[in-house]
């Protein structure tokens, strides 16, 4: 009797600990959008203007939890229209003019997607060359690989802005192919998607081939978040301990 009651109370400390945990996973989360304007340094585009590149692998430089590092893909395949090829990335806020040279131009109104002022998001820029820009880089479309350089996260929290068709997808988690698609909505929509156990994903933003802008295509934003580091995890722990050593000394003294 009394080993039933010391296992449930263990397991009740561990759930306890874990529910503690879960907490502190949704309500404090970390961004991964760097916390300055500026290009994402691809591994291999580099980045446009060396004044402003951002390296996603000096972590504390960008304001970020950890390093990791963002490849953009080829993701023109349906021979159709304009001949896209690698996008860039970069990181906005619309409530600021950028140029970036090269004709990419963000504006504080844009062709596109418009999302909330003063707030930092990703945004893909559709590309004819490495040089050579479609819509003043206004297209948000791209295909890219984010890696968090042999890290295993928790789980990773997609924040889409203004999916309006289909082609926005996670296409491959941890190297294996998957196919999670977000879903297409009305204007200046915001989805979540969440995915588990992650040490690298691939993410489709956007379609250039859109129904509903075919001379355009269907721009998407992006912010990433991950649970907030902390020592959350070890109160789970320390209960179960506490426990375990109450238990012990309590048959010290009864010996």
């Amino acid at each position: 009797m009394q080993k039933a009651m010391l296992l449930a109370k263990i397991f009740a400390a561990t759930t306890l600990g874990l529910s503690v945990l879960t907490f502190a996973s949704t309500a404090n989360a970390a961004s991964l959008v760097p916390n300055r304007e500026g290009e994402i340094q691809t591994t291999n585009l580099g980045c446009l203007d060396a004044t402003k590149c951002i390296d996603t692998t000096a972590a504390a430089t960008n304001g970020l939890p950890f390093g990791y590092t963002v490849t953009s893909l080829k993701y023109d395949f349906d021979n159709k229209g304009p001949k896209f090829v690698e996008s860039r990335l970069f990181v906005d806020d619309r409530s600021t003019k950028n140029d970036y040279g090269f004709g990419i131009i963000f504006n504080k109104q844009d062709a596109g997607t418009n999302p909330n002022l003063n707030q930092l998001w990703i945004r893909p820029s559709a590309m004819l060359g490495l040089t050579s820009t479609f819509e003043k880089g206004q297209l948000e479309v791209g295909r890219f690989k984010f890696d968090f350089l042999g890290k295993n996260i928790g789980s990773v929290t997609f924040d889409l802005f203004d999916v309006e068709d289909k082609g926005t997808s996670i296409l491959e988690v941890n190297g294996k192919a998957t196919t999670i698609n977000a879903v297409a909505g009305a204007d200046s929509n915001r989805q979540t998607i969440t995915i588990h156990d992650v040490s690298s994903f691939v993410i489709q933003l956007g379609n250039h081939d859109s129904k509903l802008f075919p001379k355009t295509g269907d721009g998407v934003s992006m912010r990433v978040s991950v649970p907030e580091p902390g020592t959350v995890i070890s109160l789970g722990a320390l209960a179960v301990a506490g426990i375990i050593s109450a238990r012990q000394r309590k048959k010290v003294n009864i010996g």
